[in-house]
């Protein structure tokens, strides 16, 4: 999560690669969520202290979550779905 200029709180988006099948996607996915939450833990707030960091594991991939927000996902997506016949 990032602030905008008028101070709310914004995502950003960043594509991580195109994989050749939706394990290895998935794969590298919970890799970088957990080195994403191993980091986290080991980064006190402000006051010093750590506050409570959860990895949640979603349909779509993995959510970091400090406190009750999201501050990363890490989604797979079909860059290029199945087309339909007759559709």
């Amino acid at each position: 999560m990032q602030e905008a200029e008028d101070g709310k709180l914004t995502q950003q988006v960043s594509r991580c690669g195109e994989f050749t099948s939706v394990e290895s996607a998935f794969e590298t996915a919970r890799a970088e969520a957990l080195r994403e939450w191993h980091e986290a833990l080991n980064a006190p707030d402000e006051q010093g202290q750590v506050r409570e960091i959860r990895l949640k594991d979603t349909e779509w991939g993995y959510e970091l979550k400090r406190d009750h927000l999201v501050v990363t996902r890490f989604w797979v997506h079909d860059g290029h779905p199945a087309e339909i016949a007759g559709m």
